[in-house]
């Protein structure tokens, strides 16, 4: 079952905790789902569960620019944290028509057999490399990418899932960027990882 490969790949994030290396851990991390790192506006899509389809999507001059004005101004760590979720929501919308993934309903539907969706680990990956190409675009000031992090087991009553996570550079604290709960090209949720892992404990 699709759960499966959630659970296991959640377990051992948890185990290890967020690593805090940076976008080292975060291309590291790219590299175990064989998504290879963007790279002169190439970014590859995970899709339709646990990266069991992968889309390579171009980004133009003009898709670049775009990104680019979203963090014009963004003078604090609190408002490069909004340029992100306004960045990754962006991202999302320019690589479905690519890669069909515009039709994503966001949050749990396993059984879906509409193509084009996605779970918490086609998210969590696709935003990690988004993250890591809006480093390298030298667009964040104040956050590091890094790999993601998990929460749930199924025993604790929560569904096992998994987000991107990046870190800021001032105070070392974790933050969340996860975007399955929302249909595709909705602005991602964006907070503390620990506030993240220790919301209310259901099933999602």
């Amino acid at each position: 079952m699709r759960w499966i490969g959630v659970f296991l790949a959640g377990a051992s994030l948890w185990l290890a905790g967020p690593a805090l290396a940076g976008r080292d851990e975060a291309v590291s991390y790219l590299a175990t789902k064989s998504v290879a790192e963007p790279q002169a506006g190439r970014v590859v899509v995970c899709h339709d569960f646990g990266c069991a389809e992968r889309t390579v999507v171009r980004l133009g001059a003009g898709d670049i620019a775009d990104l680019r004005r979203l963090f014009a101004g963004a003078g604090s760590a609190p408002a490069e944290r909004a340029a992100v979720a306004r960045a990754i929501a962006l991202l999302e919308r320019k690589v479905a028509p690519a890669a069909g993934t515009g039709r994503d309903r966001g949050g749990l539907d396993p059984m879906t057999p509409e193509k084009g969706q996605l779970d918490c680990i086609d998210e969590s990956t696709n935003t990690t490399s988004y993250l890591v190409l809006l480093a390298d675009l030298g667009l964040l000031k104040f956050h590091v990418p890094d790999g993601p992090a998990s929460r749930g087991f199924l025993f604790d009553l929560r569904y096992p899932h998994q987000t991107a996570v990046m870190v800021e550079r001032a105070s070392g604290r974790p933050w969340v960027v996860d975007s399955w709960p929302h249909p595709n090209g909705q602005p991602p949720d964006v907070m503390p990882l620990d506030q993240w892992r220790n919301a209310e404990r259901r099933w999602h």
